[in-house]
């Protein structure tokens, strides 16, 4: 009774981790219409029928055999990194497809607007086609589970007390099917079946091949000592045309971008899996001698790539959920002009006001520095650009004269730039400041005013840097971010913010200072200090009264 009572008890627990594990969270906004209704609806894919239509309509191509190595494969044309799929990022154009005429015959942003001599037509912006898909295919008599159905049937089989390798460790009774392990004889070859049997998986280790044979058995058999679990049963059974594939689709290199540079190949993680399949794929094609159609070789291949291509789908499923929203889409990528610091105080500084490092503002403003160069002292371009590079290690006295003059040469007294602190969840995370100086050291100086805003402190907190050039964007930002023409006043009540104001805080940080400590106060000094404090506790009172 009791046994029973945990079984019950371990089904509800798998079935409440299986749905927070697939449930599928959509935020959708639809148009607000009078004369329609909006809805929208998931259906599963039928991936081999998908590839077809792909191939036929030309949006498609299959993916052959791989070429070896992953630098090799950039130049395969049926390759995974094909140039099928439009430019890479070390092309020596990588954005010419953005524009291009119907026929495809003038392409690129230097033609635009100029009439193709085939088709007729304006080459025009187009942007990249994400709709073309690669496809890795199976031969017919070689079977995969969809990765939809996949996660279905590990449900209804629920989990073991082994694990593949028959050690007394939980596992899934899933892999443990498609994973072949006959047994084997003193002279090293296969036995079936295996003569390992745990307890409630008769199915043990008979592979890949075999499970796609008897699926009708295993899984009438599984339904039967899990009753419960109809529901996912029936949903098996509606699709059980599609439960197996032979087509795994490749989605476009623009979403998973890959390069080479001084020698390495840098990409994004699908792209090793996809690798790694591809090469599986071709193996398991590979039946025309008599070697290549060794069950075991055959079957290892199968769940080799089953579990790859399970791999596969977590990632993009990973990739999907993470954080999403406006500020994410605006600035959560690489930008140039852009930088990390930690931040140190300097209480000289106004609030909207800071100092970056030396180094920084030698890299980000490369191109100034060396035009000032080129021009003042008549050298070369190669000159100018070594003696630039040697300053971002060695501090140039020149070169430090040229960043003042171009922080003075600003219209505000100092270069824009955007400070940052991650997470960007508050008011006050973005904050539109001005460069009006630099430090020789690797940290930048921030006023303490701004300190609240940024939820912030001088424990090794760090800022992200982004160097303003557009002349409307940094207007823009100078009415929403910069803190001494919005936050001082808040946008919720119309009353002093606390988060800007001088506070208690403020004072403590103050005091921490070097020189700034008590002994070091004139009477004056002390006597402006506990004005702002008795300000502040009447303030604060005012406060708790209202609430």
């Amino acid at each position: 009774m009791f046994e029973e009572f945990e079984d019950i008890l371990k089904e509800e627990q798998e079935e409440e981790e299986y749905k927070e594990k697939h449930s599928i969270p959509i935020n959708l906004t639809y148009p607000n219409s009078k004369d329609y209704e909006y809805e929208t609806r998931i259906e599963v894919i039928d991936l081999d029928l998908e590839c077809k239509l792909d191939i036929e309509s030309g949006r498609g191509f299959e993916i052959t055999k791989p070429k070896g190595s992953n630098k090799k494969e950039m130049k395969n044309l049926d390759g995974i990194y094909s140039s099928r799929f439009g430019q890479k990022l070390g092309d020596q154009n990588p954005y010419a497809d953005r524009y291009s005429c119907e026929c495809g015959y003038l392409k690129s942003h230097i033609n635009h607007g100029i009439e193709c001599p085939i088709c007729r037509t304006m080459c025009k912006f187009v942007d990249d086609n994400f709709e073309i898909f690669g496809w890795i295919i199976l031969k017919d008599k070689y079977h995969l589970i969809h990765p939809k159905f996949y996660d279905t049937l590990d449900y209804i089989f629920g989990s073991s007390k082994y694990n593949i390798e028959r050690k007394k460790i939980k596992g899934s009774k899933l892999e443990n099917i498609i994973h072949y392990s006959p047994d084997v004889d003193e002279h090293g070859n296969n036995e079936r079946p295996c003569s390992f049997k745990p307890d409630k998986e008769p199915f043990y280790g008979i592979g890949m091949m075999e499970f796609y044979e008897r699926f009708d058995e295993i899984l009438d058999y599984y339904i039967k000592l899990y009753p419960k679990k109809i529901e996912y049963y029936n949903e098996i059974q509606y699709y059980k045309n599609i439960v197996f594939c032979h087509s795994i689709p490749v989605f476009t290199t623009h979403l998973r971008p890959s390069d080479v540079k001084d020698g390495y190949m840098y990409y994004e993680k699908t792209n090793g899996i996809y690798n790694i399949i591809n090469n599986n794929v071709a193996r398991i094609n590979k039946d025309q001698k008599r070697m290549d159609n060794d069950p075991k070789t055959k079957n290892l291949k199968l769940y080799d790539t089953q579990m790859k291509f399970k791999e596969l789908t977590d990632e993009i499923l990973k990739i999907l959920s993470g954080k999403k929203g406006v500020l994410r889409m605006l600035v959560g990528a690489r930008y140039n002009y852009a930088c990390r610091a930690v931040i140190a105080q300097d209480p000289t500084l106004r609030i909207d006001q800071v100092k970056l490092p030396y180094t920084e503002l030698v890299i980000c403003l490369q191109q100034q520095i060396e035009n000032i160069l080129i021009r003042s002292y008549n050298i070369s371009p190669s000159e100018a650009y070594d003696r630039w590079k040697n300053a971002i290690s060695n501090y140039d006295e020149r070169i430090g004269e040229i960043i003042n003059m171009i922080i003075k040469s600003c219209p505000n007294g100092g270069i824009p730039v955007i400070i940052n602190r991650n997470p960007t969840i508050n008011y006050g995370s973005i904050l539109q400041v001005y460069c009006i100086g630099f430090t020789k050291t690797l940290t930048m100086s921030i006023s303490l005013q701004v300190l609240k805003p940024l939820c912030a402190d001088f424990d090794g907190d760090v800022l992200n840097i982004f160097h303003i050039l557009n002349t409307e964007f940094l207007r823009r930002c100078e009415v929403v971010f910069n803190p001494r023409n919005a936050m001082y006043i808040s946008k919720i009540d119309g009353k002093f913010n606390r988060d800007v104001m001088v506070q208690r805080d403020t004072i403590i940080n103050s005091n921490t200072l070097i020189r700034l400590g008590r002994n070091n106060y004139s009477e004056e000094d002390l006597k402006k200090i506990e004005k702002i404090k008795k300000r502040q506790k009447k303030y604060f009172l005012q406060e708790e009264d209202i609430a």
